[in-house]
């Protein structure tokens, strides 16, 4: 990593130990925390678990009164908060506005790390070492219906559109619109975003399929359509998606 001008931000391969500053690299802790948005912004709450990410670390805080040791512990942590911050979902795909924001998200307001999202990474980190960092550079995937595809907390309406949509598995119109917007980033103009992912989904799935039909009178062609969109749905049931599949597609 040597004359790289911020090598904490070289994150093309997962850090494995802790290695302070590289030769070269004279800037202090602060300069450095300045550089590093995702370590300036880390917060308190208990499953940030500083003292933990101290012991492996270092201490990058004005607590510690070695500018030196200081300094490679701010690099220590910039490096792996990068590596964390830029992580792909948990599909390999780009998380948008979420990748590299210097935000680490998914600390609820109680201050617990979600799994699945970059702060359970972090938790993991500091509790297991190393290790916790993925090859891959995917965040880990989780069951928590409250955890967005991209890693973030969902907000209410995110959270009610996905129940909402889990349950209407036998409209996929509105199924997948809903399940769009829950698995979309928080605000308005994201939810909107993601109405129209999942409307464009259900369109390729059949609903194209069955207008197309619909208006050359083939009603064969509709109900195929129809059930096209529903198995293709990721909220139908798999014994569902099983019957249909006997029906061809």
């Amino acid at each position: 990593m040597e004359g790289i001008e911020k090598p904490e931000r070289n994150v093309s391969r997962k850090p494995e130990i802790s290695t302070g500053r590289p030769p070269g690299d004279t800037r202090t802790a602060d300069e450095i925390i300045n550089d590093n948005p995702i370590l300036k912004n880390l917060g308190h709450q208990k499953d940030i678990n500083r003292p933990l990410a101290y012991k492996l670390l270092g201490d990058w805080t004005s607590n510690n009164k070695d500018p030196e040791s200081r300094a490679d512990a701010a690099f220590n942590a910039a490096r792996v908060l990068n590596y964390i911050d830029t992580s792909l979902s948990t599909t390999g795909e780009h998380r948008g506005k979420a990748h590299d924001n210097g935000d680490l998200e998914g600390i609820t307001r109680s201050g617990d790390a979600r799994h699945g999202t970059p702060a359970g990474m972090w938790k993991d980190f500091t509790e297991q070492g190393y290790s916790a960092l993925r090859h891959h550079h995917r965040l880990d995937s989780t069951n928590d219906r409250h955890v967005t595809q991209g890693g973030a907390n969902k907000d209410n309406l995110q959270h009610v559109s996905g129940k909402i949509g889990k349950r209407t598995w036998f409209i996929p119109g509105l199924s997948n619109i809903l399940l769009g917007i829950s698995d979309s980033n928080a605000g308005l103009a994201e939810a909107v975003k993601g109405a129209k992912k999942g409307f464009d989904k259900t369109r390729a799935d059949g609903f194209d399929q069955a207008l197309f039909s619909a208006a050359r009178g083939n009603l064969v062609g509709v109900v195929q359509g129809y059930v096209n969109a529903v198995k293709h749905n990721e909220a139908t049931p798999d014994l569902v998606k099983s019957k249909l599949g006997a029906t061809g597609s």
